[in-house]
């Protein structure tokens, strides 16, 4: 049983498909299997006032994997391979962010996440993956187990994620193109942004919720996220 001293996770959820709010159980089992307590939060348009209160009051953020960001968030028009947008997630969701940072809370970004996070904070997206170059990053049909490497810079929060594991999953046909006011700070083999980071705050690009049931070490961000690690 969680004491009551567990921290509080926050994590928002969109409608995926359409007609539900949905959440992969693996953020919710990673946040529990490092003591903390998962709180899930339905994006609700009308209710996001409400919802913000609730998610700030939590001990920590997490901004899970999902949809696409809509492109209008970054003063571009969106690509014909955007989809599953979701508007009212992708409100709550920098509201969230941006309030968990003023309040020195922190906040781990996975997949969808990650992007949201250099959204809110002035960056850009590669809309389509191919369509910029970059190839062998949807890999659906091998979730959950590494399948390219990645570097990340010494003594980064990125590098702790790791945990000296080198290589991850990769489902995503979109990524980071521009990090805004946080920093670069993982790369995979071919170039392409994994993690971004400042203090407090850490996005990463794969998926180490789908990761840790055959090796423990991708437990590291969650670790790191309920300040465990």
């Amino acid at each position: 049983m969680p004491s009551r001293h567990s921290p509080v996770v926050a994590i928002v959820i969109g409608r995926e498909p359409a007609h539900r709010f949905s959440v992969h159980r693996g953020y919710v089992d990673a946040v529990a299997a490092v003591g903390g307590v998962p709180l899930v939060v339905p994006a609700v348009a009308p209710a996001h006032e409400q919802l913000l209160e609730t998610v700030a009051r939590a001990d920590a953020l997490l901004l899970s994997g999902g949809g696409d960001v809509d492109p209008l968030r970054y003063a571009h028009t969106s690509a014909p391979e955007v989809d599953e947008v979701d508007p009212a997630r992708d409100t709550l969701e920098i509201w969230s962010y941006l309030a968990a940072r003023e309040r020195g809370r922190r906040v781990l970004g996975i997949c969808r996440g990650v992007q949201v996070m250099a959204v809110a904070a002035g960056g850009k997206l590669h809309q389509h993956l191919p369509a910029a170059g970059f190839d062998g990053h949807w890999i659906l049909d091998r979730e959950h187990e590494p399948v390219h490497a990645v570097t990340a810079d010494a003594g980064t929060a990125a590098s702790v994620a790791l945990a000296g594991a080198g290589k991850v999953n990769s489902i995503h046909h979109q990524a980071v193109l521009d990090p805004g006011e946080l920093r670069a700070t993982a790369w995979s083999d071919d170039g392409l942004i994994e993690a971004v980071e400042s203090d407090g705050a850490l996005g990463v690009q794969w998926h180490p919720e789908r990761l840790f049931d055959s090796d423990a070490r991708h437990l590291a961000p969650f670790e790191w996220l309920v300040g465990s690690g």
